[in-house]
C-alpha cells in the first residue's frame, strides 16, 4: 500500500476520532440558563435563599423547562415541566433516583437512616420494600378509621380553643402517624412523643436544606473543630444528632415493649417485627432488623406529620378568603350527610367537590415546592444537552403546578377547574403527578396523605363556617397568602374566625368527640 494511502487512511480515522470525541455527552452543552459572569462563583449570588422556586420558574419562562446554573463548581439542573420530570426521573430512574450528598444532615447529624435522604442502593432498596409493605394503597386504606377517629378529635379541639387551629391541625397529624407507626395513643396537651417528632422536624427541615449549611456545600467544612470560629453549625449538629437518636429509639422501643407485654396495638412496627419478619434478608441479624423497622416508623412520622400539614392550614386561609367554595362544598356535604352525622370515607365517590378542594389544595400552594433533589450516577444527556455525573437534579413542582397550559390562570384558587358535568374531569392533570416527586423516589406515603387531607378537609367543612377577621369599621380582612421559605412551604401564621356552622353542628360535634373519647 502506497504512502499517499496510508496518509488517506490515517486522516479518514483522525477525521473520525474528532467527530466522536465532538459528539460524546461531554462535549454537548450544558442546559441554558441565565448568563454567569463570576468564574467558578457563577450563579451562587443569582440563586436567592429564599423562595427559590419562583426565581427558577422565571428562568423557565426565558430558557425553556430545563435550565442549569453552576455554583461553587456544583452542577444544579433544574426541570420545570412534568414530561422532563417523567423522562428523567421516571424513564431513566436507574439514572437519577440517587440524591445529593449532604454532609450536615447525613455525617455530622447523623440521619443517615433517613430513606428520603438516603443514596441509591441496597439499604435504601430494603426499606423502600419494607414500606411498601405497610404503606401501599391497600395497607393505607386499613389506616382509615384511625384517620376518621382524629378527625373527629380535631373539630372537638376546634371547638374548644378555634383561635389555636395551626396548633390543632399539627397535633391531628402527629397523632394518626404516631398511632399507625407505633401504636402510640398520645395525650391531648404536651404529649412527648409529639413535642420530640416536632424537634426533629425541626431539625431535619433545617439540615436538609442545601442551601443553609455551607458544610453542604463545601463537605470538607465537616473537618473543623467546633470550637473553630464559624462552626457553630458543628455545635447544631451534637445538639440534633442527640433530638434524631432520640426520636428513633424511644417510641420505637416503646412499641417493641408493648409487644413483649402483649399489649401493642396494630402498626408498623409491630408488622415488621413479626408479620413480615420472613420477608427479611435472612442474613441481617435482630439488631439490624431493628435498625431498619425503627428508621421506617421515625422516616414515616417525618414525612407523614410535616407535609399534609402544610395543605390544611392553607385550607383555612383559603375558606375564609373564598365564602363561595366554602358554601358550595358544604352544600354538597349537606347533600351527602345531611345534619345527622360527619361524612365518612364511604361518603367521597359522592363529594366530588370536596375532592377537587383537596386537589386544589395540593396544586395551588404545592407542600414541598422543589421536591427532594435527585442527583444523577452517571453522565447522561437530554434533548441534546449534557448533565453531568453528580448533578442536582431538581424537579420545580411549583412551576409544574402553576402551568397555565394545565391550568388556566393558576394564580386563582379554583376547584371547578377539576370538574365537569358534575364529576371530577379525568382530563386535567391530577396534581398528584406532581406533588409527591417522581420515579423511585416518590413519596411512599402518599395514599394516606390524600386520604388525611380527605377526611380533615370534609370534617372540618361539615362541621365549620370559616371566615376573615374583621377590620376596625367592621369590613372582612382580605388574607394574604404569604407561603414561607424552604423545605416545606407553610402559609405564614393568620387568623380567621371559626364557627360551628348550627347549634345542631355543634351538639354533634360534642356527641361525637364523647364517642370518639370513649372508644380510643
Amino acid at each position: 500500500m502506497s504512502f499517499g494511502v496510508w496518509l488517506c487512511a490515517l486522516g479518514l480515522v483522525c477525521f473520525g476520532v474528532r467527530r466522536l470525541l465532538r459528539l460524546r455527552p461531554g462535549h454537548l452543552p450544558f442546559p441554558p440558563g441565565p448568563p454567569a459572569p463570576i468564574p467558578w462563583i457563577k450563579h451562587a449570588f443569582q440563586i436567592p435563599s429564599n423562595h427559590q422556586w419562583l426565581t427558577f420558574s422565571d428562568w423557565h419562562k426565558i430558557y425553556g423547562d430545563v435550565i442549569s446554573v453552576k455554583a461553587f463548581g456544583q452542577h444544579i439542573v433544574v426541570l420545570g415541566s412534568l414530561k422532563a420530570c417523567t423522562d428523567l426521573c421516571e424513564k431513566r430512574s436507574s439514572v437519577y433516583s440517587d440524591r445529593p450528598d449532604l454532609p450536615m444532615l447525613k455525617e455530622l447529624m447523623g440521619w443517615g437512616w433517613l430513606i428520603g435522604f438516603m443514596g441509591y442502593g441496597a439499604e435504601w432498596r430494603t426499606q423502600r420494600r419494607a414500606f411498601h409493605q405497610v404503606l401501599n394503597s391497600r395497607e393505607s386504606a386499613s389506616y382509615q378509621p384511625i384517620q376518621v377517629r382524629e378527625a373527629r378529635k380535631l373539630l372537638k379541639r376546634l371547638l374548644v380553643s378555634p383561635e389555636r387551629f395551626y396548633h390543632h391541625v399539627r397535633h391531628e397529624l402527629g397523632a394518626i402517624i404516631m398511632d399507625v407507626a407505633y401504636g402510640i395513643k398520645i395525650a391531648e396537651d404536651n404529649d412527648p412523643y409529639i413535642e420530640l417528632g416536632e424537634a426533629a422536624v425541626s431539625t431535619v427541615v433545617l439540615g436538609g436544606d442545601p442551601t443553609v449549611y455551607f458544610v453542604n456545600t463545601f463537605p470538607w467544612l465537616k473537618y473543623i473543630p467546633s470550637w473553630f470560629p464559624g462552626a457553630r453549625f458543628k455545635q447544631d449538629a451534637a445538639k440534633w444528632k442527640l433530638i434524631g437518636q432520640d426520636f428513633k429509639n424511644v417510641p420505637f422501643n416503646h412499641a417493641k415493649d408493648a409487644m413483649k407485654s402483649g399489649t401493642a396495638s396494630p402498626s408498623f412496627v409491630s408488622t415488621l417485627l413479626d408479620k413480615f419478619s420472613n420477608a427479611w434478608d435472612t442474613t441481617a441479624t435482630d439488631s439490624e432488623k431493628e435498625d431498619i423497622v425503627s428508621s421506617i416508623a421515625a422516616g414515616a412520622y417525618l414525612a407523614g406529620a410535616d407535609t399534609t400539614v402544610s395543605s390544611l392550614q392553607t385550607l383555612f386561609l383559603v375558606m375564609a378568603n373564598h365564602p363561595d367554595i366554602q358554601k358550595r362544598a358544604q352544600e354538597e356535604l349537606d347533600n351527602v350527610v345531611g345534619n345527622e352525622r360527619l361524612p365518612d370515607f364511604d361518603d367521597q365517590d359522592k363529594l366530588p367537590y370536596v375532592t377537587a378542594v383537596c386537589k386544589e389544595l395540593l396544586r395551588w400552594q404545592p407542600i414541598v415546592p422543589l421536591g427532594l433533589p435527585h442527583a444523577a450516577s452517571e453522565d447522561d444527556e437530554y434533548n441534546g444537552y449534557f448533565i453531568p455525573k453528580g448533578s442536582i437534579v431538581i424537579g420545580n413542582i411549583w412551576a409544574i403546578l402553576q402551568d397555565p397550559s394545565h391550568y388556566p390562570k393558576p394564580e386563582s384558587f379554583n376547584p371547578d377547574r377539576f370538574m365537569k358535568d358534575g364529576q371530577i374531569d379525568p382530563d386535567v392533570l391530577d396534581p398528584a403527578l406532581a406533588a409527591f416527586g417522581f420515579g423511585r423516589r416518590i413519596c411512599p406515603g402518599r395514599w394516606m396523605s390524600s386520604q388525611a387531607l380527605f377526611i380533615t378537609v370534609a370534617s372540618v367543612l361539615a362541621a365549620y363556617n370559616i371566615a376573615p377577621p374583621l377590620d376596625d369599621n367592621g369590613q372582612p380582612v382580605y388574607l394574604v397568602p404569604n407561603m414561607l421559605s424552604g423545605l416545606v412551604s407553610y402559609p405564614a401564621p393568620f387568623k380567621c374566625v371559626i364557627t360551628p356552622r348550627s347549634e345542631a353542628a355543634q351538639r354533634f360535634v360534642q356527641e361525637d368527640a364523647m364517642i370518639v373519647s370513649t372508644s380510643s
